[in-house]
């Protein structure tokens, strides 16, 4: 016999960066996921500030979204960038049959 499960949506925290100067391509790396999206929100904004306050003045151009934050050097994003953003996917919920 097949269960159907139900899910719900689970957002995750994810920052990737690139300085290609000194070599650094950072992997996506989750920084947390949550089952609120408030929650999610929340802990968004307070890893840009983090972030934020290990930015040299290289970092000049500011992209900030509802659910993506971007730094970058004007005109060479692809080259020099930090990147944070909400993912949202889905988690089946095994305490809840459809």
């Amino acid at each position: 016999m097949k269960h159907k499960y139900a899910t719900r949506p689970v957002f995750t925290i994810i920052t990737t960066s690139a300085n290609s100067d000194t070599g650094l391509f950072q992997d996506p790396t989750p920084c947390g996921s949550f089952l609120s999206y408030p929650r999610a929100k929340t802990r968004f904004e307070k890893r840009i500030v983090e972030e934020k306050k290990n930015l040299n003045s290289r970092y000049d151009t500011e992209n900030h979204e509802e659910t993506v934050w971007e730094m970058y050097e004007e005109g060479y994003a692809a080259g020099c960038f930090i990147r944070i953003e909400i993912v949202e996917s889905e988690i089946e919920d095994w305490g809840a049959e459809k």
